[in-house]
């Protein structure tokens, strides 16, 4: 799906893009043991309305319906066609029941992170999606030809100008997108080691850890840096990489997804918030229209003056089976708004304790 990103009146998210399916299929949807379920829509005059990349998964004996996802999408929606933005109510229900008749055996569809709008166009999934996400997604818009304001409404763009000087007196200061295999290659593993800090200093679970997402992170680098689909970038400082980006770029819009940087004598130099501006002045100059800072209420986007973009989710029984889980689900989310933080942590802690 990916060359659709260059037709006009097309709509989609890098995520569900073709090749990058192809490779979360080989490495995350393998470990999953997913059972894909694409569904194509079309009028009656054979016009394409939207193509919709679903699997079936099954955890703990219950079978979920969902968008192809594991943890590595921010946002969830079908690949939409101009002529998706004629379908009203009536039409987004009877295509929802039509696809629930049509999936595989399931017993919940799990609705995830699903986006509002795909690039302008209504995201027909958002209306079925019972409820709003607990966060957002945020995204700049960049003027391409024109002044970079981006960088001006930042609250940051002064501070940073102060931190190249400091950072530039002591060596040579570059800004650099892996190419060849090698270099991805050795980009890629710093990367890892970088981001894994984070995981820990944080608390964060690394999903780095598990050896199908670091796979698919390390393959689609491999099969598609090419300064367009995946873009590994970083900072180097004489020979030290001192931060480092893991994106993509796709049609107008760019994702700024899994930053890292080091740490130690490097951290008051804010070389991660470098590198981003950096990529922003990187997205302006290359015609990118739009950069997406991704999902997640972060207070440095704010700091951006980041747009939101509102994101719906929630979970749909479609069997006796699903409706028990679906009920325990509520209960559960009920009990837990009523705990306490404190209580909430001995909780985990006894959990953790009784494994």
């Amino acid at each position: 799906m990916s060359e659709l990103n260059h037709v006009a009146n097309v709509r989609s998210y890098a995520f569900q893009c073709r090749d990058h399916l192809e490779i979360w299929l080989e490495t995350i949807g393998h470990q999953r043991r997913t059972s894909p379920f694409f569904v194509s829509v079309t009028e009656k005059s054979g016009n394409p309305v939207m193509m919709i990349p679903l699997g079936v998964e099954k955890h703990r004996g219950i079978r979920f319906l969902g968008f192809l996802d594991g943890g590595v999408a921010d946002y969830n929606a079908p690949v939409l066609f101009a002529a998706a933005e004629k379908l009203d109510h009536v039409d987004i229900r009877n295509l929802w029941n039509a696809i629930c008749r049509a999936a595989p055996p399931f017993d919940v569809a799990l609705l995830e992170k699903i986006s509002q709008y795909v690039d302008g166009f209504r995201n027909p999934f958002y209306e079925i999606s019972p409820g709003r996400w607990p966060v957002s997604g945020y995204y700049l818009t960049l003027q391409p030809g024109g002044d970079n304001d981006a960088l001006q409404r930042s609250s940051y763009a002064a501070d940073n100008r102060r931190q190249r000087k400091r950072i530039s007196e002591i060596g040579e200061f570059k800004f650099r997108i892996a190419r060849d295999r090698s270099e991805i290659d050795d980009v890629f593993e710093t990367f890892v080691r970088q981001k894994s800090r984070r995981y820990m200093e944080t608390g964060a679970e690394n999903g780095l850890d598990v050896p199908a997402k670091r796979s698919y992170y390390s393959t689609l680098a491999q099969r598609l840096s090419n300064g367009y689909g995946v873009q590994l970038s970083y900072l180097s400082l004489g020979g030290d990489i001192i931060a480092t980006h893991w994106g993509l770029v796709a049609g107008r819009r760019f994702y700024y997804l899994m930053p890292a940087y080091e740490a130690g004598v490097w951290r008051k130099f804010s070389p991660g918030r470098l590198l981003m501006e950096e990529l922003v002045c990187w997205s302006h100059d290359n015609g990118i229209e739009v950069f997406d800072l991704g999902i997640g209420d972060e207070e440095y986007k704010l700091k951006w003056r980041a747009k939101a973009l509102a994101l719906s989710g929630g979970l749909i029984p479609h069997t006796i089976v699903g409706q028990i889980y679906c009920a325990a689900m509520r209960f559960r989310k009920a009990l837990k708004s009523r705990l306490s933080p404190s209580m909430i942590r001995t909780i985990r802690s006894l959990r953790v304790k009784n494994t």
